[in-house]
């Protein structure tokens, strides 16, 4: 059953639902790029352990006995020795919260703009502090009218220069995931990545809809008023084209 919403789904960024999401996400990223990539590229998926927090105040750290896997895609060409050529992050929680988790993040991000290597970073998180980009686009995007709620940004290696030229997708809850391109080598086909696409197959092939997400609740982080009637009627046309409703 598909999403109650147009685009991204508020309910599947809290802490506890979001791992199992990301993952789908990365997943669906990487079988979509290789079912379009032009040979010699080929995605695979890339993990690196985070530790995982919770709560906004007190910052609250949840310690386990494994650590939360955090995915991203990488681009690689197997014409080149396997070089990556372009890594598509997707944001954590944790990312975006004060600890090691975002410093691993933003040394990554660091890594990758001091490469050859292209970045695309996804932000679907409306939580904690921004960082995609780092500072510079993390201002420029507070800028932004309206504020988007949403963040994905494209990096092209080639047209890095002292301002760190990027591609910048605001998105609002209210609208549609964007249809993003993918940069591979200067003077190259960029290839597009549908990111709705990418969400709806994703979430039509999890949990959410089977009752792992409580929709009877507000949404984890919770909506500003302003949008509570929205909110309603989102879920009240999804209850009512249900067989089943949450």
């Amino acid at each position: 059953m598909p999403s109650p919403f147009p685009g991204m789904d508020p309910y599947l960024e809290a802490p506890d639902i979001w791992p199992d999401f990301h993952q789908a996400v990365a997943l669906e990223i990487s079988a979509q790029l290789n079912r379009t990539l032009p040979l010699p590229y080929y995605a695979r998926l890339g993990m690196r352990p985070e530790i995982g927090v919770i709560g906004d105040e007190d910052l609250q750290r949840i310690i386990r006995d494994e650590p939360l896997r955090h995915h991203f895609v990488e681009i690689r060409d197997a014409s080149r020795g396997h070089v990556l050529v372009t890594l598509i992050e997707i944001v954590s929680p944790s990312n975006k919260r004060p600890g090691p988790d975002r410093h691993a993040y933003e040394a990554k991000q660091q890594e990758i703009l001091q490469s050859e290597s292209s970045l695309i970073e996804l932000d679907l998180l409306r939580g904690g502090q921004p960082l995609v980009g780092g500072p510079v686009i993390v201002e420029a995007a507070s800028r932004l009218e309206p504020r988007p709620d949403y963040l994905v940004a494209v990096n092209r290696a080639w047209q890095r220069g002292a301002d760190l030229e990027y591609e910048l997708f605001p998105i609002r809850l209210e609208e549609p995931l964007p249809c993003i391109p993918v940069p591979l080598r200067k003077d190259e086909p960029e290839v597009p990545l549908d990111l709705q696409y990418t969400f709806h197959q994703a979430y039509d092939g999890g949990p959410y809809a089977r009752g792992a997400v409580d929709y009877g609740a507000p949404p984890d982080p919770p909506l500003g008023p302003d949008r509570a009637d929205w909110l309603i009627g989102c879920l009240e046309r999804w209850r009512k084209g249900s067989i089943s409703p949450a």
